[in-house]
């Protein structure tokens, strides 16, 4: 009975320190790297060093990828001219910018109305597709069209 109690009381702790929530990571679409529907917030996505595609997307290193005279990596791809050639950058799925940047969720931003992140940001329009409701005038939010998946 006491080690029923101890248990109990440790974990009740436990929880009051560090909570119930859980951390999910959903998943994103290989080829587009975008959230797939009912993904909350991303927490790590990253733009290949090598080619400048989202890392671990079907694009990502394909063999016979135009590459960009200017900047070494794939032509058109999302990080071209955007990123240097060589080190894979992480964004930040808040704004879109390269995470920790001056940039980084500047609150100045202005925000895109298709995917909600900042307005021409790397990540615009390529790592979010679940736009952030905007707000009426009565504070109820209106629903967002085109959030589902196609």
């Amino acid at each position: 009975m006491k080690s029923t109690w101890i248990f109990s009381i440790v974990a009740l702790l436990g929880l009051v320190v560090w909570g119930c929530d859980q951390v999910t990571t959903p998943q994103l679409d290989p080829g587009t790297g975008k959230a797939t529907q009912g993904a909350a917030e991303t927490t790590a996505v990253f733009f290949c060093g090598g080619c400048g595609q989202i890392k671990g997307s079907d694009a990502c290193c394909a063999a016979g990828a135009a590459t960009c005279s200017k900047c070494g990596l794939a032509k058109g791809s999302p990080g071209c001219c955007k990123i240097k050639k060589g080190t894979d950058v992480q964004l930040c799925t808040k704004c879109g910018q390269i995470k920790g940047s001056d940039t980084c969720c500047a609150a100045d931003a202005e925000k895109c109305s298709k995917c909600g992140l900042a307005k021409g940001s790397p990540g615009c329009c390529k790592i979010n597709t679940v736009p952030k409701a905007p707000t009426t005038g009565s504070g109820a939010k209106a629903p967002a069209s085109g959030s589902g998946p196609k």
